[in-house]
């Protein structure tokens, strides 16, 4: 950003009432995307806890592991899962930083909205500079729009992330477990 936009930007004074509302549906939206992140850590926490304390103490009589075999049959299936869940942990970080961003553009183009008239006052004898300042409002505007479209696909991703990883998971030690009453 320009320091002469930026000069503009920080002596504009915003309502409120403006952005308040704004904000309330980007903290509920982030408080979801925080508990797909929260679910998502659980579960790489209870999948490790599983495979280090429960899979690979499973011996039989002689105390020989009886795991290996089984591990090494679906192990496919028990890495598929814990990238799915570490995806949906990633993905859902990209949705808070993004989200956050996109409220900085509207914040950007709510102040430079709000006191137009103010501004094209004080640029009014030098057309380019207020061309400039024009496309730099709809470059504020359009970084928005391609941030909040994006922030809705990354929302929907870390939900089917965080599902499929759970589904994943727990098909992947039910494959494993059968293997071991097999034995």
């Amino acid at each position: 950003m320009s320091s002469h936009l930026t000069k503009y930007l920080n002596s504009i004074p915003i309502k409120e009432d403006n952005y308040k509302v704004d904000f309330i549906i980007l903290e509920r939206y982030q408080s979801f995307s925080s508990e797909i992140l929260r679910l998502s850590l659980l579960g790489l926490s209870i999948y490790g806890f599983l495979i280090t304390n429960v899979i690979f103490k499973i011996t039989d009589k002689e105390d020989k592991l009886m795991s290996i075999e089984s591990f090494s049959d679906n192990k496919v299936l028990l890495l598929l899962g814990a990238v799915t869940l570490i995806l949906a942990a990633l993905v859902t970080l990209g949705h808070r930083y993004l989200s956050t961003h996109c409220m900085t553009h509207f914040i950007k183009g709510l102040r430079l909205r709000q006191n137009i008239s103010e501004i094209e006052s004080t640029i009014a004898n030098d057309k380019n500079e207020f061309i400039t300042l024009s496309k730099k409002i709809d470059n504020e505007q359009s970084s928005f729009e391609k941030n909040f479209n994006l922030c809705g696909w990354l929302l929907f991703a870390s939900c089917l992330f965080l599902i499929t990883g759970i589904l994943i998971v727990t098909i992947a030690l039910a494959c494993f477990f059968n293997d071991i009453l097999m034995i």
